[in-house]
């Protein structure tokens, strides 16, 4: 229960000053007897002095009660005492914060009271304290105090929710980097792999034939596939080293590497057909998605397809790149339906750059793929 009523460092700092100001002030006009006309109940004034210096520790946890509590102690100091001291900071500080914690409202109902009360009393009081300039001044002041305290409030609210956005635009990248990446690993890595399984897979079911199989040939393209497979990966753990290590680099994916994997997969006993149309300076980005999605393709067609022969087709036109991958198998080509696998990687990579993706079973047999991308892409 006592943490509901804890002064926070803030407050207490800003009571610490209010308090040595007002009482420290008052006390020197009192010892010095500059004192005004004579007040109505001098220790009723001392009691409401008291109150509002003690209740302002508290002004950030009840800000609403602390701002009644200091205006009515106020209204009944300055008639009661006969020194007129500093004794209106601690309602004008409470008001302050009122407003700078987004209670304007509240804030602006009780500076238009309090207006109204100073200039009406003055005004039957025949301006006997003040003069009408310094009634209307002191007016003034009170409406600007919950002013400026709503400029702090919609700039502490702009802040938390810029704050907010950037955090949420972090998290969307951090999201969005994980899933290229998965697609990367995905894509050039699970293709490797499934070569060197289909190759050892192959050379296995020829030794169980004939025990005296030949198996350098076979080895030779495994561990070429595999190196292939190792530099890709490396490539990709210098990209996620922190910034300033020296990290290898190379030259991204790209269609001119189409033949390397072409012969992997012809090695593997597919038979493909690789056809080149026209040539441009592509976009990077668009160079590494049409290689990608030829890559995992042909990774889909020695997985599932049970395919003997191949077709692969890109066309280089004035403003688009189209890319074809036709297969003549009977089984599921399709792949991994899994967000960032098989299908949906490729049709990510294609429509992230503003390009088209169309796939699935032939009338007369075998699967196709099919993607296209303008050649102009704006930068992500």
């Amino acid at each position: 229960m006592l943490h509901r009523f804890a002064v926070k460092p803030i407050d207490r700092v800003v009571g610490l000053v209010n308090a040595v100001t007002v009482l420290s002030w008052t006390l020197t006009q009192w010892a010095l007897r500059m004192r005004d006309t004579q007040g109505l109940n001098e220790s009723l004034a001392w009691v409401a002095m008291v109150v509002t210096v003690v209740v302002l520790f508290w002004r950030s946890s009840y800000p609403l009660t602390v701002t009644l509590v200091t205006l009515v102690c106020t209204i009944v100091y300055y008639p009661a005492s006969s020194t007129d001291g500093p004794m209106l900071m601690g309602f004008v500080i409470a008001l302050y914060t009122l407003a700078a914690l987004d209670r304007i409202y509240a804030a602006g109902v009780i500076a238009g009271a309090t207006f109204v009360v100073i200039v009406v009393s003055e005004v039957i009081a025949g301006f006997a304290h003040m003069t009408a300039s310094e009634t209307f001044m002191l007016g003034g002041w009170v409406i600007a105090v919950p002013a400026i305290g709503a400029v702090v409030a919609n700039f502490r609210r702009y802040r938390a929710e810029t704050a907010v956005a950037l955090a949420e635009t972090q998290l969307r990248s951090v999201a969005e980097e994980r899933l290229r990446i998965a697609r990367e690993l995905h894509d050039a890595v699970g293709h490797h792999l499934s070569l060197i399984n289909v190759q050892t897979a192959a050379a296995l079911r020829k030794l169980k034939r004939d025990p005296k199989f030949r198996t350098e040939e076979t080895l030779q393209v495994i561990a070429e596939t595999s190196q292939m497979s190792l530099r890709e990966l490396r490539a990709m753990v210098g990209v996620l080293r922190e910034p300033g290590e020296d990290s290898p680099t190379g030259p991204g994916p790209s269609l001119d590497q189409l033949p390397a994997l072409v012969d992997a997969a012809r090695a593997s006993g597919l038979d493909v057909d690789l056809r080149v149309d026209g040539r441009a300076d592509l976009p990077v980005a668009v160079d590494a998605a049409a290689y990608r999605v030829v890559q995992e393709s042909l990774t889909n067609v020695l997985r599932h397809a049970k395919a003997k022969r191949v077709q692969i087709k890109v066309v280089t036109g004035t403003s688009t790149l189209a890319v074809a991958v036709v297969d003549d198998g009977v089984g599921d080509a399709k792949g991994a339906k899994a967000a960032g696998n098989g299908l949906t990687g490729m049709r990510e990579r294609a429509e992230s750059l503003g390009g088209t993706f169309d796939a699935g079973p032939r009338d007369d047999g075998g699967f196709s793929v099919e993607a296209t991308w303008p050649l102009e892409v704006e930068a992500p």
